[in-house]
């Protein structure tokens, strides 16, 4: 019995790797693909490693991307090619040249079968990811007859240096995207997909990305929807309002003497194009490795990220994102938006986070939200009132459960309801929130006394992509509880059929309750709650979100970019 069962998962792993080559000849040129099946028997077409710019090299360095040309060969598309630079890690990872795109679909291309578009964004906060096959495999979604995109943009300095002026204006690696969603829009007929139902999706900091483009004049007409999993333009993370500080930090490290010269900005873009990708990457490593808990980066904004440009040709964001979202300055699309239950719950593996307790305990001026813009007579009242709903009798040293709720509440749940709030006056969202902590999700550590059934930032990934990396991996879902299996087949389901219908539950079925999902109401916050049963409810974290429209209501200053 125990060689019969050898023999079924050896044919299963070869009916799985299974590759056969596949020709496609498109306008920019010939490329070679592949097909394998899938575990459910679906026959994948892959193309990867696609080039859809001109590598973003010398004068392209901080600007942004240049189309890719034609090219004569046959361009080998079974392999993924590099991803960008990180400047979060200890050594040199990735390259400058990794503007790839990457195509899955479960139809002959040649059928012209017109599916619907899903394009992923990854996260990483602006200084890290990738669209590695590994962390958002296409599998599970070529069930649902869907063509899935991901690609490569840049990160850190790379793609989000800013001088404030149009010598080095920021967002290259927003831009990076935008050309990657016109590359959909121009050639993705040519892979079975239909250019006009186009939705693009994200987790994190590929949320609030998502979120950027519904946003930006630049990105109208390329997508019909948006689906934004856990990050929005308004969280205080997403944004990047010191950019010339960071600026002057970046060159600091790599040469103090140039730094002390108050150069000009086209002297910094004259310096740094010249110096090796790795030097600028590893200077930015240092500064990542600087964080402290007055300088915690998911709270004041990672250091290197989307900046308000000055106005010019190309910019792609010029106005604060609050008020573009309150004052209805939208592209007309609709959107789902959520949160896991309890975002930063990341924490609890963060060695770091002891340290962050304290330093917080400290000085609690380090609670107030730098988007507030709050006068500072009244930052100690404010700092005693947020310290008092989160944690009223205990430090949080003593009570880290206290302080991740606030992370969470900070960097996440607020800024994405108060998101939908105001968007639902002008378009449709529907919202969720994500509750179900299951082996699936693969974070499983209930180190923080009464955490064990919250869900933390990503988990929800896993019920969508196909996953294979640090002991998890996701692609034979049999192999998970029941109750994983379920909840995987209803959030998925409800994706594709947003992707397909522009509506998540557009009939009636067993398998989802027979529920009809709301969109939000400025009077009526319905939403989706998704746990081991899907249920709607009204007004998410309610408490919670009340606490902070008080503090924002009473002590908010100026113009409000974050929330």
């Amino acid at each position: 019995m125990q060689w019969c069962v050898l023999i079924l998962n050896c044919l299963l792993f070869t009916l799985v790797r299974g590759d056969d080559e596949y020709l496609l000849d498109f306008p920019l040129g010939k490329l070679k693909g592949k097909t394998r099946t899938t575990i459910t028997g679906v026959t994948l077409y892959s193309f990867q490693g696609v080039p859809f710019a001109e590598p973003p090299l010398n004068e392209y360095r901080f600007q942004a991307p240049k189309m890719k040309s034609p090219w004569n060969d046959t361009l080998d598309a079974t392999e993924e090619r590099s991803y960008c630079l990180q400047m979060t890690q200890d050594h040199v990872d990735g390259s400058e040249d990794c503007l790839f795109i990457n195509i899955f679909t479960p139809k002959d291309p040649k059928l012209n079968s017109k599916l619907a578009v899903m394009v992923f964004m990854f996260g990483g906060g602006f200084i890290e990811g990738s669209s590695a096959d590994v962390n958002v495999g296409p599998d599970h979604l070529m069930d649902y007859d869907v063509v899935y995109v991901t690609f490569n943009y840049r990160v850190g300095p790379f793609g989000f240096l800013s001088t404030g002026d149009t010598i080095i204006p920021g967002n290259a690696g927003l831009k990076d995207q935008l050309l990657a969603l016109k590359f959909v829009n121009k050639y993705i007929q040519y892979f079975g997909g239909d250019p006009d139902k186009v939705t693009i999706m994200g987790q994190s900091a590929g949320s609030a990305s998502v979120h950027y483009h519904v946003l930006s004049p630049q990105s109208k007409g390329l997508f019909r929807a948006g689906i934004a999993e856990s990050g929005t333009a308004l969280c205080p993370w997403a944004s990047q309002t010191n950019y010339t500080y960071m600026t002057n930090r970046l060159l600091e490290i790599i040469d103090s003497n140039f730094a002390a010269k108050s150069p000009s900005s086209q002297e910094i873009r004259d310096f740094l194009k010249a110096l090796p990708a790795e030097t600028i990457d590893r200077a930015a490593h240092v500064i990542d490795k600087m964080e402290s808990p007055a300088d915690n980066q998911i709270q004041i904004g990672f250091y290197f990220a989307p900046v308000v440009e000055c106005e010019h040709e190309g910019a792609f964001i010029t106005e604060s994102m609050f008020e573009m979202v309150r004052d209805g300055k939208l592209n007309d699309v609709k959107m789902i938006m959520g949160v896991n239950s309890e975002e930063s719950l990341f924490y609890v593996t963060d060695e770091r986070f002891p340290k962050t307790a304290k330093g917080v305990d400290d000085d609690n001026l380090i609670l107030v939200p730098r988007g507030l813009n709050a006068e500072n007579s009244s930052k100690a009242e404010i700092a005693k009132k947020i310290k008092d709903f989160y944690s009223p009798y205990l430090p949080f040293a003593v009570s880290q459960r206290s302080l991740i709720k606030y992370y969470s509440d900070q960097s996440f749940a607020r800024s994405i309801i108060k998101t939908a709030e105001l968007q639902s006056k002008y378009s449709d969202v529907y919202f969720y929130e994500f509750q179900y902590h299951g082996v699936l999700g693969s974070y499983t550590d209930d180190s923080v006394v009464g955490f064990s059934e919250d869900v933390r930032h990503g988990e929800e990934m896993s019920y969508i992509y196909r996953r294979n990396y640090g002991g998890l991996n996701t692609t034979d879902l049999s192999k998970y509880p029941l109750m994983d299996q379920l909840v995987q087949k209803r959030f998925i389901k409800m994706f594709t059929d947003f992707a397909k219908y522009l509506n998540p539950t557009p009939d009636p079925i067993e398998l989802l309750h027979n529920i009809t999902w709301p969109t939000v109401k400025p009077d009526d916050f319905q939403y989706m709650a998704v746990g081991s049963w899907l249920e709607l409810r009204r007004n998410p974290k309610e408490d919670m979100y009340s606490f902070w429209e008080q503090i924002f209501s009473k002590y908010a200053r100026g113009q409000l970019i974050s929330y």
